[in-house]
């Protein structure tokens, strides 16, 4: 995923004139500027709701009125005039991962869901909602509230309106810039966070609203317009009303309001997640039915919410404006001061006497319009240093600050002036840590790293290829190099020639760069060129919801946030509407009604947002016949030529690939009658034809290892004898078939439910009571490539078509992993067909299963409740996360997608194919140091954070005592010593007291493991903090999670990102590594326990072939048709 260009100094300095300067929006074509007419105000509610209270205002004159002088002097006061904005367009806008808890909230379990709901809605809505909302969510104080007014800038990273960054905004190329150049024409780009400045490559990306907010290198804030600090009368749409109420800004707080006795009715500008406006919010807008002449005055404000009111973790506020000119006030000036306060924090980090000199201008300003004319001009006191350290979520003790503040005031004034403060700055943000790196590279630390240490460092200590692009490494090293300055007016010939160096300062940056992320991938994307089956697949279950399965909330917000996340495959629940046009929500539950057309309409529209890569509509259908044709009108009309209704090639063998799939939109529905009785007689009139070499989208026979298997003509005799036998020899002789390849078409006994809802194995049965489909033709046509199917088993006729798919919850899924043959042949199905498992009915808090239990068997659709940030999903964000993964597929080990050649006999053939050698991984991993960890919620400012961290690694084999071993730190590990699924090996660093703002822990890990999936192995560090100060303890909740795919990690120095319990990033806090991977080797067994396991073998084959002789024993020549 393309990171963000950095900006030169002058074009920061002339994006910044141009933001902050009124006279630079002359040019802007200035809208006409009308009220809202009172046939607007009545078409869009009733005479009640538009009634204007007492204390209401009545809507605000077109003509601007003169600012006059704010509170917060870091912005500038200035007429109200009409700021311009950028054209929306019809490109969507990403949106930051959806908030949800890391820790499961307590929840109702199935029983007491029950009982609820034979006692009537009002008291289950209470029940589900008490649960979630009362035990699980904290009192807003005032305490908090009041910190929240006095920060100086955001700490979550919230993704511009305009980014079309990925889902990981990662960090590049912390703030810095040089003091060599004061002209800033050679200076490291400042402040160039990915996904912050709105940028993509270079060029400015599409969005909503332009939020090209500069860096700030001066400290001038944008101009706010004064009437909006007086107040504006604007329309608040709901789904009951619609009313004007007056909106206010509180710049000092940088916060919007409007009830100032009452907590809800505001938001913070740096929880602002997105403002939409024009076609970007028309689903909003179409949904409350508001005409299509309001839309150029519409817009929609996203924002998170940290009260997770009724279960909604995201805020939407919709807003119709009386007038243009107010329209643009209120966007325009809230993405302006969100820019400005994210560049304030920004140019916190940076290494410069101009970024130093912007918070000192900042703070005189403010201090001087509150001090009186006898007290100290032009210094700062101890507690005016502490203030700003608060604001700028610097948490280290107050002892520290007192120590490094009685260093750079050696005078022992009390108050520090410009040098002092800067003294004070470059002392508090030191990095020793990097410092002790830079000495061991550096053959000169006063000098700096040359090119050749450089490159060095690259190869030998990050692992990194540079001679495969030695272009872009000369360009970085470039970028970060800067000459000597000539400490007079004339250089000697010595010091002209002198190369360029990299300076610890710059050296610094480079860690922080994108050049060196930790999950970074190959530059080179390859592309997805084998067939659809051998991919895992980013997936969603229930997508629509926003939080519980119950009695949440269907938004078509959720699609978005989904999509924008990287998820190729949605899941939508269509029932009957009681006006004719079908509906999404979860069925016989208290869950909120969407209309199917708008879900439809939103995923055709963000579908390719982050990816080009096919996206799957997974439709589970409830609608009645004549709805169904509504449905596939819908999706024709509003998908077009992206939707897939036709196979590129008739009879194929085998899913096309992802690379040949770009740009469609594929949907998963069963079959209709009709369409199953088609494809039997177009079986048997085609017999089993192969795919056309001839044809471009063919691919080369693999005659290494996967090899496509013989498959019968129809004419031939079937494999299983025709004459009756009992159930059990019915199952055990299915059971040890092998899955071929089969018919050209599925043929579906669909029904409602996706799969076999008692989970039973009886074939016989389920084949004896297979029901008529009841889906229609038109919509079942849609279903080219993933065609639902009604599990039965895995060898009959239908479970060998190559475009069906079976759909199982997590129980059924289990309860056939009970029978080990059974699991056999479901990992051997899911080499060639596709499979798609969602979590169990019973997890109605929107509750994960491990999502390694599947994927270990091949299951290419693990769909996860995406509304919860637990540690599922976290394990899922990281599969698919890092370098060519962010396309939402992600190849499966190869010995989940091809079989092995064996030359056992043929009734072993297939537990020898399906046979995983472990493998030994070996990897290491220091924590050396943190920086700029945050505060946990209902900590107090003057209370100390005491952190340590937690290496945890988690992989998808069975639990097995020493499967996991480990050097180093604590070991916190379970004490029965087992190591697998659901008992990670856990390791602890010592505790640093009272030191959250950059703790050293040098503490290293060395953790050794056997494994049979080494790509399935996942690493979460996690950042806790200590009660004391001294023993160990969670009961405070984690500070910060950060997880990552073993073999997604890079090795060398990192720096990690960390994540809230909500799935968002931190702007600034890191966790810094050093990773080290050793080779992956095969474990070698001692010859007696191979022998042992032999005999074993030998025992259990023996015994398998006595009772099949007792019973019906197959031919050899069907065996070689079975099993090839």
């Amino acid at each position: 995923m393309a990171t963000a260009s950095p900006l030169s100094a002058s074009a920061m300095s002339a994006r910044l004139q141009a933001r902050s300067s009124p006279l630079q929006t002359s040019s802007f074509e200035r809208r006409s500027n009308h009220q809202i007419s009172a046939l607007d105000t009545l078409a869009m509610a009733p005479a009640s709701a538009m009634s204007y209270s007492s204390g209401s205002s009545s809507p605000v004159p077109a003509s601007p009125q003169l600012g006059q002088e704010t509170t917060n002097t870091s912005v500038q006061p200035s007429p109200d005039l009409l700021w311009g904005r950028d054209a929306p367009t019809s490109s969507p806008t990403p949106l930051q991962l959806p908030d949800a808890g890391m820790v499961t909230p307590p929840s109702l379990n199935a029983m007491s869901e029950a009982i609820a709901m034979s006692k009537g809605t009002g008291l289950m809505r209470r029940l589900s909602r008490g649960a979630a909302n009362k035990l699980s969510r904290r009192r807003t104080s005032s305490t908090n509230v009041n910190r929240r007014d006095q920060s100086s800038g955001p700490v979550m990273m919230r993704r511009r309106s305009d980014s079309q960054g990925g889902v990981d905004n990662t960090r590049d190329n912390l703030a810095f810039d040089t003091d060599e150049n004061e002209d800033g024409d050679d200076s490291v780009e400042m402040a160039s966070l990915a996904g912050l400045d709105g940028t993509k490559d270079g060029c400015r990306t599409p969005g909503s609203v332009s939020t090209a907010a500069s860096v700030n290198i001066a400290g001038v804030g944008p101009v706010i317009p004064s009437l909006l600090q007086r107040g504006t009368t604007i329309i608040k749409v709901t789904k009951k009303k619609r009313k004007p109420v007056k909106f206010f800004l509180d710049i000092d707080a940088a916060k919007v309001y409007w009830d100032p006795t009452k907590l809800s009715k505001r938001f913070y500008i740096d929880d602002i997640r997105e403002i939409r406006t024009g076609v970007d919010a028309r689903n909003y807008r179409e949904e409350f039915q508001v005409p299509r002449e309001m839309e150029d005055r519409w817009f929609t404000i996203l924002f998170a919410d940290d009260g997770k009111a009724k279960g909604r973790r995201v805020k939407t506020l919709h807003l119709i404006a009386p007038n243009d000119y107010v329209f643009d006030l209120w966007t325009s000036t809230l993405e302006d001061i969100k820019g400005y306060r994210i560049d304030m924090m920004a140019s916190w980090a940076g290494q410069s006497d101009r970024s130093i000199k912007a918070h000192w201008n900042r703070e005189m300003t403010r201090i001087s319009a509150n001090r009186s004319q006898s007290e100290d001009d032009g210094r700062l006191n101890l507690e005016d240093v502490e203030s700003l350290c608060h604001k700028l979520h610097i948490n280290c003790s107050k002892k520290y600050l007192r120590s490094q503040f009685a260093v750079s005031d050696p005078d022992n004034t009390g108050s520090l002036d410009f040098a002092g403060f800067k003294d004070f700055v470059r002392r508090l943000k030191e990095r020793r840590d990097v410092r002790d790196v830079f000495k061991t590279i550096a053959s000169d630390e006063q000098a700096g790293l040359t090119k050749s240490e450089f490159l060095k460092f690259l190869q030998s200590t990050q692992h990194i290829e540079t001679d495969s692009d030695p272009v872009l490494w000369e360009g970085v090293f470039q970028k970060y190099a800067k000459k000597p300055k000539a400490k007079t007016c004339e250089m000697t010939a010595t010091e002209q020639t002198q190369p360029a160096r990299i300076k610890l300062e710059a050296f610094t940056a480079f860690l922080f760069s994108s050049h060196i992320a930790v999950a970074q991938g190959n530059t080179a994307a390859e592309p997805l060129e084998r067939p659809l089956n051998e991919y895992f697949v980013s997936s969603s279950h229930n997508t629509y919801l926003l939080g519980r399965q119950v009695a949440g909330e269907s938004s078509t917000e959720a699609y978005i946030r989904a999509l924008q996340r990287g998820c190729r495959c949605v899941e939508v629940d269509c029932w009957d509407g009681a006006d004719g046009r079908p509906v999404v929500n979860h069925g016989r539950t208290l869950t909120s009604k969407v209309l199917f057309s708008d879900c439809i309409s939103v995923i055709g529209k963000y579908a390719f947002v982050s990816t080009p890569y096919p996206l799957i509509i997974s439709l589970e259908v409830h609608c009645g016949p004549e709805q169904q044709a509504v449905m596939a009108d819908i999706l024709r009309s509003n998908l077009g030529d992206r939707l897939l209704s036709q196979p590129f090639i008739t009879n194929s063998l085998t899913l096309p690939s992802p690379e040949e799939l770009k740009h469609r939109i594929l949907i998963k529905v069963k079959g209709s009658e009709e369409m199953d009785e088609c494809a039997m007689v177009q079986d048997m009139m085609v017999g089993r034809r192969q795919r056309s070499l001839s044809s471009p989208l063919s691919r080369p026979v693999l005659t290494d290892d996967s090899v496509i298997p013989t498959i019968p003509p129809i004419t031939s005799p079937t494999p299983m004898s025709p004459i009756k036998r009992s159930p059990s020899t019915v199952h055990s002789v299915s059971s040890r078939r092998q899955i071929t390849g089969g018919t050209g078409t599925s043929t579906s006994s669909a029904t409602e439910e996706s799969d076999s809802r008692d989970g039973t194995m009886n074939s016989d049965r389920n084949r004896k009571k297979k029901k008529a489909s009841k889906i229609v033709k038109p919509l079942g046509d849609l279903g080219v490539y993933t065609r639902g199917q009604k599990y039965a088993d895995f060898v009959s006729a239908e479970s060998r078509s190559y475009n069906h798919v079976f759909s199982f919850s997590e129980r059924t899924f289990e309860n056939l992993c009970k029978d080990t043959e059974l699991k056999l042949q479901m990992e051997k199905h899911n080499m060639r067909y596709l499979m798609r498992v969602y979590p169990a009915g019973y997890r109605i808090n929107s509750s994960n299963f491990d999502p390694n239990k599947f994927w270990r068997r091949g299951v290419q659709m693990v769909a996860l409740n995406w509304q919860t940030y637990d540690l599922s999903i976290q394990m899922n964000d990281a599969m698919f996360a890092a370098g060519t993964d962010r396309t939402g597929y992600v190849l499966k080990p190869k010995e989940l997608r091809q079989a092995k050649h064996s030359m056992n006999p043929p009734l072993d053939a297939f537990t020898a194919q399906t046979r995983k050698e472990k493998k030994l991984v070996k990897f290491s991993v220091d924590v050396v140091s943190a920086q700029q960890l945050p505060r946990s919620r209902g900590m107090s400012p003057d209370q100390s954070i005491d952190p340590y961290i937690e290496v945890e690694v988690y992989c998808a084999d069975d639990k097995a005592k020493g499967g996991a071993i480990g050097e180093g730190g604590l070991d916190a590990s379970a004490r029965n010593g087992k190591f697998g699924m659901g008992s990670p090996h856990r390791r602890r660093t010592r505790i640093v007291p009272s030191n959250g703002y950059n703790p050293v822990f040098n503490d290293k890990f060395v953790i050794t493991l056997e494994t049979k999936f080494p790509s399935l192995v996942f690493v979460r560090w996690t950042v806790w903090n200590s009660a004391d100060g001294r023993t160990y303890g969670d009961r405070n909740g984690a500070l910060a999670t950060y997880t990552a795919k073993l073999s997604s990690l890079q090795q060398g120095y990192r720096h990690l990102p960390l994540y809230d319990s909500k799935g968002e990033q931190f702007l600034f806090s890191t966790l810094f590594c050093r990773i080290k991977k050793e080779k992956i080797v095969i474990v070698q067994r001692d010859d007696a326990k191979a022998g042992k396991v032999e005999s074993i073998k030998q025992f259990g084959r023996s015994m398998f072939n006595r009772t099949m002789s007792a019973e019906k024993r197959i031919s050899q020549e069907d065996l070689r048709r079975v099993y090839p």
